[in-house]
């Protein structure tokens, strides 16, 4: 009975780090390496199978049963410094018992990396940037940080309410072309295409399709297409969203 609970903690420690890594944005064959080289530290033979929206990991007991623990993902993020730290602790696997591992993955998973004003800042000069690599002038990048703030308070919000993909970046496709054709109308700018770019850019699903160019390459078909039928939604999306924009603002 021992056994059978510590092959379950096992399972469930190995899952969760999965999950982690999955929910900070890991392609999905790190994931299941991960899984597999934590089980292997504790002397249990594994096979997992992770897609976008799931971690399912399975074990074989003494007696012969098979022993499964399944983990749902609802939220994914960009985290790479997470990703990074997990991997290290992959890494020097060899250097950590089970509770001190448990331990270890509930502290990442948990902390907050940056502040929300840094994070906004961010925001901002991402944006502002971007303006001026589309060779926009002082006051687009200006306009364009301002409305990178704006994304960022909506999507602070849209997680809050829990609001899908395909909404959040419909909505702001359509804020940021409205916002960018206001601050034009009232001469501030002289045209609002740098602007509207500019903060489009912080919506492109970039990291959602390296990814799944990356899981296709390793022949992770499903979770590859998943990612790939997710960026274009996402792009369709802010298409919709700027399209409707521009409709109403000219």
């Amino acid at each position: 009975m021992n056994h059978d609970k510590h092959v379950m903690r096992i399972i469930s420690t190995a899952n969760f780090l999965g999950k982690v890594l999955l929910m900070s944005g890991a392609e999905t064959h790190r994931v299941e390496q991960s899984i597999s080289k934590v089980c292997q530290r504790f002397g249990l033979r594994s096979e997992s199978f992770v897609t976008t929206t799931c971690v399912l990991t399975s074990a074989k007991k003494q007696n012969g049963e098979i022993v499964t623990e399944l983990n749902r993902v609802y939220n994914l993020s960009n985290n790479l410094n997470k990703i990074d730290k997990i991997h290290t602790i992959v890494l020097n696997i060899e250097n950590y018992d089970l509770e001190a591992l448990e331990s270890e993955i509930k502290k990442i998973q948990s902390e907050s990396i940056y502040r929300s004003y840094i994070i906004l800042i961010s925001y901002f000069f991402a944006a502002a940037f971007f303006a001026l690599l589309f060779k926009g002038s002082f006051l687009d990048a200006i306009v364009a940080g301002f409305g990178g703030a704006f994304i960022f308070y909506m999507m602070r919000f849209a997680s809050k309410i829990k609001v899908n993909n395909f909404f959040i970046n419909t909505l702001g496709g359509f804020i940021v072309t409205i916002f960018a054709a206001f601050v034009k109308k009232i001469n501030i700018i002289e045209n609002a295409s740098y602007s509207t770019i500019a903060i489009l850019m912080l919506l492109v699903p970039g990291l959602a399709l390296t990814n799944a160019i990356r899981d296709l390459i390793n022949g992770d078909f499903i979770a590859g297409n998943s990612r790939m039928v997710e960026a274009f939604l996402i792009g369709g999306a802010l298409a919709i969203g700027t399209g409707f924009g521009l409709a109403i603002a000219y």
